[in-house]
């Protein structure tokens, strides 16, 4: 039951507060016609109510999403509510031959419209909800195939790490073709790669096939002409930063880019590192970018369910937590509700 409440739960949420945000409207407008107010003021500041209780209820406590993007979130909201509320108050003139009073139709158009509503929401204003990816290394000791039997399609999608020995010296050899494997199941998932190398260009010729996203660190060689090669062939391009980087030295660099992913932890190459505090203020700082609305925040690097709680970002990447735990699908669960799943 826990699964099917958490695979439909946006839908669940959003019909919650969406009753309660009209049913408050209804009570609001009620209240301020009793108290003798105008009769289009009444209207707008009980429609206005109705709407923000609906927005922030579904972004604290359903699609969460960062602050930084929630401004933006709200006027796709406000816009699409608008456009909504003026086809339903077209359709209510048609009810009044039916005898139904101002409550009855606003619940029923509301109903009718739901689905549209919904899709719009979805597509625009919720759509930087928290993702979470799985992290699956490109070397020949990951079992593809066990890992899709693990968590099939629950993920958000699919992040391939890239480990060399200019990174870690007693790194595995690695096998790029891993990348063209991993596309082969999850054909519908968003497929990242995060190459950890010092010369990464020799990777991204290897995996630019197969993916949309390739991450390249911060302190790697010819990052420009890296950045260059992976946008000529389709792929979006992003850098990683550490708790060990000068965060002045991506401004050169993050006008341009869309994606930003900071690696939590002291030694890129190693798996299974404690999250690095000092990945808050790096996070914090990117949040008050004045670019920020520009940019996905990503966080790979000892996320679990403690540490989720203190990500406010757009997405995050977990390997070790989720394939080493006794239960994959309920640790990515966990991770997608910042840890809130278990209280379903």
């Amino acid at each position: 039951m826990n699964f099917y409440y958490y695979r439909y739960k946006f839908l669940i949420f959003y019909v919650i507060f969406g009753v309660f945000s009209i049913g408050l409207e209804l009570t609001t407008l009620t209240f301020l016609i009793y108290l003798s107010f105008n009769e289009f003021v009444s209207y707008f500041i009980s429609f206005l109510i109705g709407l923000l209780s609906a927005f922030f209820l579904n972004i604290k406590f359903n699609f969460q999403i960062s602050r930084p993007k929630r401004f933006r979130a709200l006027i796709y909201f406000a816009i699409i509510s608008c456009f909504s509320l003026v086809i339903q108050t077209g359709f209510r003139e048609y009810l009044i031959d039916f005898e139904m009073n101002m409550y009855e139709s606003r619940f029923l158009v509301s109903g009718s419209l739901f689905f549209i509503s919904y899709l719009l929401h979805r597509k625009f204003t919720f759509k930087d909800y928290k993702k979470v990816g799985v992290a699956i290394y490109a070397h020949g000791v990951e079992d593809i195939d066990s890992i899709y039997e693990k968590i099939g399609d629950v993920c958000n999608f699919i992040h391939v790490d890239i480990v060399d020995k200019s990174f870690n010296p007693n790194s595995i050899e690695v096998k790029a073709y891993k990348a063209e494997v991993i596309k082969a199941y999850w054909r519908n998932k968003f497929i990242e790669v995060h190459i950890m190398s010092i010369n990464p260009i020799k990777w991204i010729n290897q995996v630019k096939d197969y993916v949309n996203l390739i991450y390249v660190h911060l302190n790697s060689h010819n990052i420009i002409n890296s950045i260059k090669v992976i946008s000529r062939n389709n792929c979006e391009p992003g850098i990683v930063v550490t708790p060990n980087d000068d965060l002045n030295l991506l401004e050169e660099y993050i006008e341009s880019i869309r994606y930003i992913m900071v690696l939590a932890i002291p030694k890129p190459g190693f798996s299974g590192q404690e999250f690095d505090k000092r990945s808050i203020d790096i996070i914090n700082k990117l949040n008050k970018h004045k670019y920020r609305n520009n940019f996905n925040l990503c966080v790979d690097g000892g996320v679990n369910r403690k540490t989720i709680k203190l990500l406010d970002v757009d997405s995050v990447v977990s390997g070790s937590y989720v394939l080493k735990g006794d239960n994959p699908v309920k640790n990515i669960m966990l991770l997608q509700t910042s840890g809130d799943y278990e209280k379903s």
